[in-house]
């Protein structure tokens, strides 16, 4: 059986208020269909979520997925601005001295808007961590964002372009089931990581489906944005067929 530790990092921030109430629907779905599916082909979840705004919280480390209140997130209103790299640096902290074990980590951020309050972190410290990460082979990280800097934002902190993707707040239901699905995907794969997972483990057409854009247009990206391997983070291919 895989284990599989899922990070998820959810903005929290004053701005999320006017769809928090699809955030929440979207995170209950998200937490769901991981249960079922790990249950279905023999994958054992474990699941982390930290919020973020000013502060960041860890209200649940590295718990068995079928633990999980699915409404936890109810209880973390938004508020505050956005501390997007203390948020991500965090959980990669509290990862690395928690894993219990896991053979593949995957990190979710989600945010509406840009870093604005990281007091700890840094851009260029935040970047090192997420390569050395990276490098491990068995750390897969994955960027959701409403706005236009979406695919700049990511590729700031190391992240290529098959990992990142636009969502419509409206109907961030439909978004986390679909990256809940590529994600399960890779977990009952052989493969360790990925630097491009939506690349590799789901289909344009389903992500367009569920009002998501994960093929960026490569004259928008900014050079120094654009994270390795270069080749494959300005591409989309349909490498493995459908995420199930």
């Amino acid at each position: 059986m895989s284990k599989v530790l899922v990070n998820f990092v959810q903005d929290r921030s004053g701005s999320m208020a006017s769809c928090w109430d699809e955030t929440r629907s979207g995170f209950r779905k998200f937490v769901e269909d991981l249960g079922e599916k790990g249950s279905q082909d023999g994958v054992e979840y474990l699941f982390s979520l930290t919020t973020f705004d000013t502060l960041v919280e860890t209200p649940i480390l590295a718990k068995p997925i079928a633990d999980v209140d699915v409404a936890e997130l109810a209880k973390h209103g938004p508020r505050g601005a956005t501390a997007l790299y203390d948020a991500v640096g965090a959980t990669i902290e509290n990862t690395s001295a928690n894993d219990r074990g896991a053979e593949k980590i995957v990190c979710v951020v989600v945010t509406d808007g840009q870093e604005n309050s990281s007091r700890e972190w840094t851009k260029t410290r935040l970047h090192t961590i997420v390569d050395a990460k990276l490098k491990l082979g068995n750390w897969t990280f994955l960027y959701l964002g409403t706005q236009p800097e979406t695919w700049d934002d990511a590729g700031a902190i190391g992240l290529g372009a098959g990992s990142i993707s636009t969502y419509q707040s409206a109907r961030a239901g439909e978004a986390y089931a679909f990256t809940s699905a590529a994600l399960h995907s890779l977990a009952r794969s052989v493969k360790l990581g990925s630097r491009t997972l939506f690349q590799d483990h789901a289909k344009v057409a389903d992500a367009a489906a569920a009002g998501m854009k994960v093929n960026a247009d490569a004259a928008s990206l900014k050079p120094e944005a654009v994270s390795a391997p270069k080749a494959a983070s300005r591409h989309w291919r349909n490498t493995e067929g459908p995420a199930s």
